[in-house]
């Protein structure tokens, strides 16, 4: 909303590049992630069917197994997604937050604690499924993976924020 307020704003004229560079940007990242939240719900109904699959016997056990791995690896894999895309517009709220409307201030320090939030909620979902993935070093892997996005998400949020106090 910050930058499509500044964006043609005669008053605004020497914010007019970055908007136009940052907007497209973040416009891509939403149309990116809006399918992945029914990618989640998708996921976590392969695994509920997973769940259900029968273990009379050695075969049907391993089977089941290796599905609910493979179900769990997807749950993961799409908030991991929304992690990558939602920190790959920290950059572009900098630039926005260096160059905008003043008055649109509290819009921008919305997006920033939303731009967090959402983060952090897929971080946290992450790390809930990954409690049942069996493969130690997958788990591991995921899980530093994460910890690193999620440590930029808070690194650069705290930043702006205060930027944007001064």
């Amino acid at each position: 909303m910050t930058g499509w307020m500044t964006y043609g704003s005669k008053k605004h004229d020497s914010a007019e590049k970055t908007v136009t560079s940052v907007l497209p940007v973040l416009h891509r990242a939403i149309e990116q992630i809006t399918p992945l939240i029914d990618a989640d719900a998708m996921a976590f109904t392969n695994y509920l069917v997973a769940q259900k699959m029968p273990t009379t016997n050695e075969e049907e056990t391993l089977r089941k197994q290796e599905a609910l791995e493979e179900a769990l690896l997807t749950i993961v894999h799409v908030p991991m997604k929304i992690m990558e895309l939602g920190c790959g517009c920290w950059n572009q709220l900098e630039d926005l937050s260096a160059n905008y409307n003043s008055s649109l201030k509290s819009d921008l320090q919305v997006a920033i604690r939303c731009l967090e939030a959402g983060i952090w909620g897929a971080y946290k979902n992450i790390m809930i499924n990954l409690d049942d993935v069996v493969n130690d070093k997958t788990k591991q892997e995921i899980a530093g993976k994460a910890r690193k996005l999620l440590e930029t998400s808070e690194t650069m949020s705290s930043r702006l924020l205060a930027a944007l106090e001064k």
